[in-house]
Parts: C-alpha cells; sequence; structure tokens
C-alpha cells in the first residue's frame, strides 16, 4: 500500500501508470460525471459519487489481477485497512470481478479531498467508510491490471 495526503508529489515518478492517473485525477473535480472511463489498455477509472458507510461491520475487499489506485475528488472518508493475520473470508474470490470480501479488524486511515492510496492485488483495503465529517464523497478509482 501506498498513501498520500495529497500534500506529496514523490510518487508521481515512481511509475508511468501511477503518474498517469495522478495527472487524469488532478484533471478531475466535483463535476466530473460518474461513470466509467478507459485510459488504455490495463487502465480504467471509475468515478461515482456515494454517502460512506459506517465502520460497525465493515468489510474489505482484496484482488488478485488489478491494484487500485483511490482518489478522492470531493468530500473525506476513511479508509479501512485491515488485521490480516485475524481475517475471515466472508464471500469467496470471484474471478469475473477479481474480488474477495473479508472481515478482520480494521485500521483507519484518513482519506481527505486529493488525498489517495494506492492498493496492490492481494492488499485488503476497505473504502467508503464514513469519517463522520462527510455526507457525500467523490471518488475516482483507478484499476490498473498487475
Amino acid at each position: 500500500m501506498i498513501y498520500c495526503d495529497g500534500k506529496g508529489k514523490a510518487y508521481s515518478d515512481a511509475d508511468r501508470r501511477i503518474a498517469l492517473c495522478l495527472a487524469r485525477a488532478a484533471a478531475m473535480d466535483a463535476d466530473t460525471p460518474d461513470g466509467r472511463y478507459d485510459i488504455e489498455d490495463g487502465l480504467y477509472v471509475n468515478v461515482m459519487t456515494y454517502s460512506p458507510r459506517s465502520a460497525e461491520g465493515a468489510t474489505f475487499e482484496t484482488h488478485r489481477k488489478w491494484a487500485d489506485l483511490q482518489y478522492i475528488l470531493s468530500g473525506s472518508e476513511s479508509m479501512g485497512v485491515p488485521d490480516a493475520a485475524n481475517a475471515r473470508e466472508v464471500e469467496p474470490y470471484d474471478e469475473g470481478r477479481d474480488i474477495a470480501i473479508s472481515s478482520a479488524p480494521l485500521a483507519l486511515l484518513p482519506m481527505r479531498e486529493r488525498g489517495w492510496a494506492l492498493f496492490l492485488p492481494g492488499e485488503g483495503h476497505a473504502p467508503s467508510i464514513s469519517d463522520g465529517k462527510c455526507g457525500s464523497v467523490k471518488k475516482a478509482v483507478f484499476k490498473l491490471r498487475i
């Protein structure tokens, strides 16, 4: 996992596709229409608006083929990072959707406007958890095939 509060630019040169995601995200804002946008082979972004969920009973997701770069366009939320040693499978891996759902105690990271987190395959994450401060979040989730 790579976590950035939105102030650092250190990761822009780490990988061409990370740099491309961050450049695309910088050009988006709260008025960017929701939907899927294909960028190149093996790279697309889903833009979504939603109300964050409660942390109570929250599950986390894990992928095998795709990395997620989750970028907050407006609003704020918490991102859950699971205690993988104590994880319990809730829904088995679905190859077509590239997702498994599990449950475990979560540490919560603050996700503020223009902040982002990159989760590689196998790294669990529980997005869209309410931080108690914001009723609506606009997020861009970049999907990078690994």
